[in-house]
């Protein structure tokens, strides 16, 4: 039964069983999520993206022993936690959302050197870590963009 729950969770609640790109799938359920779900208040948002951090390490991590294959594709709880670190602390707009999904996934897919090194970090640190650096570099982009419209 546990390893169940942590499967439905890490897959974000299937979706990383998609046969073609489950990540970009992980990443349109995340997104949908927050639009639909994430508090408008941005010290409650907080909350959410500190939370979706520990349930992307301990869910992957404990996947990619079931798995027993490093960073499965099936695992996209990490992507989740990825776009909503891209758009913490933004208004909920479509055009937000739109190239908060554009730039994370331009991110997440070229692996910037840093990135990159997050990567090498062992079990559901290594695999949450480069998705949150990628929805970092994409949220500074988006909060230059905010800030200067």
């Amino acid at each position: 039964m546990k390893n169940k729950i942590v499967l439905f969770l890490s897959s974000v609640f299937g979706v990383g069983y998609v046969k073609l790109a489950p990540g970009t799938f992980g990443t349109l359920a995340g997104l949908v999520i927050w639009a639909l779900y994430a508090p408008a208040q941005y010290n409650l948002q907080l909350y959410w993206i500190i939370s979706i951090l520990v349930i992307s390490i301990v869910s992957s991590s404990l996947a990619e022993q079931i798995y027993d294959v490093k960073d499965d594709k099936r695992i996209v709880i990490d992507e989740v936690a990825g776009i909503w670190f891209t758009l913490a602390f933004l208004p909920k707009t479509f055009v937000f959302l739109f190239f908060g999904f554009v730039l994370f996934r331009f991110f997440d897919i070229k692996k910037p050197w840093i990135i990159v090194k997050m990567q090498n970090l062992r079990g559901g640190l290594g695999i949450t870590a480069d998705d949150v650096v990628a929805g970092i570099f994409a949220n500074f982009i988006l909060q230059i963009i905010n800030w200067y419209f």
